[in-house]
């Protein structure tokens, strides 16, 4: 029984010993080397990818049939992340494709005989971040809802899960006021990926601009390094609007509008980046801001669905 559970932990530490991403990245081995935008990839494809990468707290998961490909987006995307989440990165084997494991930022998967690579869905689902799909043989970014709707997803599947549990194994029916309490017509959407919904500006002028620094040259690095450095201070900066506009959390935050002006983050792309680099530095801020509103309208559909 041991050993069926300290498996798959040794074959992860050993595909990480493999295929780690490195913590220091070569540039030249990404496709912001290229020479120009659209060369290794369609130019709105990039865009996507990376801006769909950032909304999604950096986690994504990339998928395709040459493992060339995949790795080089696999690199481009953790180029994004910092050194410490570069280490939880995995690039694609060439021979067979590793395991989704739902620990890492970045992973790339290769895609079996038939063309496909079926995700596990219980493991998407609970993954502590929400993750974007890019399949670079045809050029698809998908990405999943927000942390804080990821989160309210996580605990109804999870409660789902327990209620089933409860009853394979226990003789008696469940009580009204049971600890465990189900939405008996709750049923799991198994496509969670969706299209990307709100576009940004940051990703697409970065892009715009880099490309017309010459390639081979520190210079887009440098570029690239500014360009995070700015989306982390405007990360910061939102996490203090929000303290100080609640107190440090003693009052509701009701001012989006406010804060969206303020920021300079009308486009709801640019606020999602910068809302999810902030979630990473302080964890449960979405659920802080949307939570709220987001499982009142949730239960006001659940209510409305049962008449």
């Amino acid at each position: 029984m041991l050993t069926g559970e300290v498996i798959p932990v040794m074959e992860l530490l050993s595909s990480m010993k493999s295929h780690g991403v490195p913590e220091d990245i070569d540039i030249a081995t990404t496709v912001l080397n290229d020479d120009d935008i659209g060369d290794s990839c369609h130019e709105g494809f990039s865009h996507s990818a990376i801006s769909s990468h950032l909304q999604t707290c950096g986690c994504s998961v990339v998928v395709g049939s040459s493992a060339e490909k995949v790795n080089k987006m696999v690199r481009t995307l953790c180029l994004f992340l910092s050194p410490a989440e570069r280490k939880c990165s995995r690039l694609c084997r060439s021979e067979s494709s590793f395991k989704y494991e739902s620990g890492f930022f970045v992973q790339g998967l290769l895609k079996d005989a038939t063309g496909s690579f079926v995700l596990p869905f219980r493991q998407v689902m609970y993954a502590p971040y929400p993750a974007t799909h890019i399949d670079v043989d045809v050029n698809t970014v998908k990405q999943m809802p927000p942390c804080h709707e990821h989160a309210y997803n996580q605990r109804r599947y999870m409660r789902a899960e327990l209620a089933a549990l409860w009853k394979a194994t226990s003789d008696e029916e469940m009580v009204a006021d049971s600890i465990i309490h189900t939405d008996e017509s709750f049923t799991p959407n198994l496509n969670i990926f969706q299209d990307i919904l709100h576009r940004d500006t940051f990703v697409r002028n970065f892009l715009e601009q880099v490309f017309h620094l010459k390639p081979n040259l520190s210079l887009r690095s440098t570029f690239l390094a500014q360009f995070l450095l700015i989306l982390h201070r405007k990360a910061l900066t939102l996490i203090k609007y929000i303290e100080d506009d609640t107190q440090k959390g003693k009052k509701v935050f009701k001012s989006l509008r406010s804060l969206k002006t303020d920021l300079d983050l009308t486009a709801e792309g640019d606020l999602n980046i910068i809302m999810a680099l902030a979630e990473k530095i302080k964890p449960g801020l979405h659920s802080f801001i949307f939570g709220k509103p987001f499982h009142t309208s949730m239960q006001e559909r659940d209510v409305l669905m049962t008449f």
